[in-house]
């Protein structure tokens, strides 16, 4: 049964040949591109409507920017969740997709989807406890602090929904089906844009209505990316089993909760920076924020890449074409090296233009012009990390990935924030460090990737 099915799938895709491709340039860059820009541009609707958020925050003043931002440090948080079941699915999923194993498939996004469905709501409620305590640890305004808070007792009901997509839109990617998750995404942006009018501005709810626009759109989307399954899910769902299987749910939280982890303390990281940043004001944390939804956008091509990175190389370790996953690697850097560069010249060369777009007080325009100019400078580092990450992330090698990332930013980065801070150092010591520590993290990613560990055939 088995066999037949696989055959049957394959059969309308020759290009999925188990013998040793050689590629050209342009067929390597087309393969790249198919995964990267679509899933890039889903990265660029997730900036859109974070930057719209910003933007009609910046409608009611300070307290609502400040609020809303550090609402999306408290969400953020989550992702390391989110980092765990993708990066298991994605891993799995992409290895038997290389190596044409369809009904294995199908076990792994059936378990890792009830898996998922059985976690949701004890993360809702962590999250709910949650809020407050984070909100008083930040040390902002009585003002914004209230005004976050509103916002995420109502957002913290997009979490189940949130876990649910990203399984299917990691398992889309692991078979290189970028696109179709991509036009989800696009109906799901325009309702998201239409409802924060509404609600926000129509309605009168302000801060409310962002978070209520939130929610709706996050179950619109769900019941979209449900269609999608059904429609076009076809090597991982087939047959739909709800039964646990043990296997896939060991290996997916062998490889996943490492991911998670290094999520966490990476999110983390960015959480503590803008603590560090608060202490020099709400107008400090504004201009950072402001600078971060900015560089956001040069994430857009650097996501879609790493994930591009994830995906290629977990179909050829299944294929066991590792010659082939080392030049599609070359490929990917030197493309991507060649955009975030460009991207990130921009960002430095019209940083304060950029920022003005925004905010227009000095001081705020200062502070994130100097935050553009560290990481406009860093951008090619930048995807390097992205894209080795990806590699070893589709090879199911978390571990070490975790290792680079921890040690690099903390000890690299904050250890060197906080004291330069406690000498009394000024704010732009932070971007300094932001700065440094991006070079030497895609230093050590390299040497990693050179190592070779990431070429071996079976996953953990």
């Amino acid at each position: 049964m088995k066999y037949d099915y696989t055959q049957r799938f394959y059969s309308s895709y020759p290009k999925l040949s188990r013998q040793s491709m050689t590629y050209t340039y342009a067929q390597k860059a087309r393969k790249i591109l198919r995964i990267a820009v679509p899933s890039g541009a889903n990265s660029l609707l997730d900036i859109i409507v974070l930057t719209l958020g910003v933007f009609f925050m910046g409608k009611f003043g300070e307290w609502h920017l400040v609020a809303l931002s550090v609402s999306m440090q408290f969400i953020m948080l989550f992702f390391a969740i989110n980092a765990v079941f993708y990066i298991g699915t994605n891993a799995q999923i992409s290895r038997l997709y290389g190596a044409r194993d369809s009904l294995a498939a199908q076990r792994v996004f059936s378990t890792l989807i009830t898996l998922c469905l059985v976690c949701a709501l004890p993360i809702v409620g962590l999250a709910y406890a949650g809020v407050m305590p984070f909100l008083a640890w930040m040390d902002i305004s009585q003002e914004a602090s209230a005004l976050a808070a509103d916002f995420l007792y109502i957002v913290i009901w997009t979490i189940p929904a949130m876990l649910l997509k990203n399984i299917i839109t990691s398992a889309f990617a692991a078979i290189g089906d970028t696109i179709s998750v991509f036009i989800v995404r696009v109906f799901s942006t325009a309702f998201c844009v239409g409802a924060n009018i509404a609600l926000i501005f129509g309605a009168g709810l302000e801060i409310v209505g962002a978070g209520l626009a939130s929610v709706l759109t996050s179950a619109v989307e769900l019941v979209l990316f449900a269609l999608l399954v059904w429609k076009k899910g076809k090597f991982f769902c087939v047959k739909w089993q709800f039964a646990m299987v043990g296997a896939y749910v060991r290996r997916a939280l062998r490889i996943g909760i490492p991911a998670g982890l290094e999520r966490l303390l990476t999110l983390s990281s960015f959480v503590l920076t803008i603590k560090f940043i608060a202490g020099f004001g709400d107008l400090a944390v504004a201009g950072s924020q402001i600078g971060a939804r900015i560089e956001s956008f040069a994430f857009m091509p650097g996501f879609g890449f790493m994930v591009a990175a994830m995906a290629l190389t977990g179909q050829n370790l299944g294929a066991n074409r590792i010659q082939t996953a080392i030049e599609l690697h070359k490929t990917i850097l030197q493309i991507s090296c060649v955009i975030m560069g460009g991207l990130g010249v921009i960002m430095a060369v019209f940083a304060k233009p950029l920022s003005a777009i925004f905010y227009h007080d000095e001081v705020v325009i200062t502070i994130s012009a100097w935050y553009l100019l560290a990481v406009g400078f860093s951008q090619v580092p930048l995807v390097v990390v992205f894209v080795l990450d990806g590699v070893l992330r589709g090879a199911g090698i978390t571990k070490l990935s975790l290792l680079i990332n921890a040690l690099s930013i903390w000890c690299v980065r904050i250890a060197p924030m906080w004291l330069g801070i406690r000498l009394g150092l000024p704010v732009w010591w932070v971007f300094v460090m932001i700065f440094v520590e991006t070079y030497i993290r895609a230093g050590l990613f390299y040497l990693a990737y050179k190592k070779g560990a990431w070429q071996r055939k079976k996953l953990a």
